[in-house]
């Protein structure tokens, strides 16, 4: 396989990657009232619906620092079928309202004259020059027109929307988001990392309602029950403020040999140690990160020696970890109780950051 291909490869999948979290930044916005219902994968990338009007996204993403303009964005893709340039692609084939809107969503700010048409995330585009708007028609002259409808119909309600140029960037947005509603269901602020995991949760649920064999829309219930399981998934609180167990962690103690009811009572524990964690400010905080760092790297050394096979997987892998975790000391100075010392251990492992075994 030649290097292109690789890379051809991997490009794309970073670019459907890309989309899928531009998409979870739109169920944000469903989540605060901005739209009725966003849909994956069917008229277009993704289509926003407010009111029974459409907002049609179609999303492209660049990584070799050329930029797009009107001229890239008309360009057919088949010679002489301007219905396959990307706009042409955009414009063609949608049911039609008087609010309908075209939107272009990139990862990098286009040429001057694409540029004419950028708007903010939330905004309402303001007024294009006559010579953009014109110079955009000219070139999609030739595109077949619904109803008798002029191509400058199209443009009036052309948009386009340049969001972070990584993926990375975007999913950074997404976390501060996600603080919000994450506080607003735990009651108090929420650790990085189960909003981390939170993120995780919601996209993959978008991945894979972008994948289904029939296109699928989701509502403001839908996203919020989408959202309610992630966060119980992620931190084991319910809304009403009930516990449930963490399934990270019983996926990794079951191998090690303890039963359901060894389980439940680790993941209560930990859910308590979390809870103490998220109220930690100043020392009390760095205290803790300095307990879960000593805990980590113990269990690194543990899973060093068994994957080396000096000892073996399963309940004796889970002994030999608790026995280094009670009794070795983790923090100068400083005394910590046996069962702080075990619930930063199931801290750690529920994070995927220390397992028993590596056959699951």
């Amino acid at each position: 396989m030649t290097t292109s291909a690789i890379y051809g490869g991997r490009r794309s999948r970073r670019g459907l990657g890309y989309q899928d979290a531009v998409t979870l930044l739109d169920c944000l916005d469903l989540h605060s009232g901005v739209y009725d219902e966003v849909g994956f994968e069917e008229l277009d990338d993704i289509v926003c619906i407010s009111a029974g009007h459409a907002t049609y996204r179609q999303v492209k993403t660049k990584e070799d620092a050329s930029r797009h303009s009107i001229a890239t964005v008309c360009r057919p893709e088949f010679k002489n079928r301007v219905e396959t340039s990307i706009l042409g692609r955009l414009f063609s084939g949608k049911p039609l309202t008087d609010n309908t809107r075209f939107c272009l969503l990139l990862n990098e700010t286009p040429i001057a004259d694409l540029d004419a048409f950028k708007i903010d995330r939330g905004d309402v585009r303001g007024v294009v020059p006559d010579e953009d708007c014109c110079g955009l028609a000219e070139k999609l002259r030739d595109l077949d027109t619904p109803d008798g409808l002029e191509i400058s119909w199209f443009v009036d309600r052309f948009e386009v929307m340049v969001e972070a140029r990584t993926i990375e960037q975007v999913e950074d947005l997404i976390l501060h988001r996600l603080e919000q509603p994450v506080s607003a269901s735990l009651g108090q602020a929420p650790l990085l990392r189960e909003v981390e995991d939170v993120l995780i949760r919601l996209s993959s649920l978008v991945a894979r309602d972008a994948m289904a064999r029939q296109p699928r829309r989701w509502d403001a219930s839908a996203f919020e029950a989408a959202l309610a399981d992630a966060v119980v998934a992620a931190t084991g609180r319910r809304t009403d403020g009930t516990t449930a167990p963490l399934q990270s962690l019983k996926s990794k103690l079951g191998p090690a040999g303890l039963t359901p009811e060894e389980t439940a009572a680790q993941s209560d524990a930990l859910l308590v140690y979390r809870r103490r964690y998220r109220s930690a400010v100043g020392g009390e905080r760095a205290q803790f990160d300095s307990l879960n760092d000593h805990v980590f790297a113990i269990c690194s050394e543990v899973s060093a020696s068994r994957r080396a096979g000096q000892i073996a997987p399963g309940p004796i892998a889970y002994a030999a970890t608790m026995m280094a975790v009670c009794e070795r000391p983790l923090v100068p100075a400083r005394e910590v109780s046996q069962p702080d010392r075990l619930a930063a251990l199931s801290d750690v492992t529920a994070r995927c950051e220390n397992r028993y075994t590596d056959d699951a």
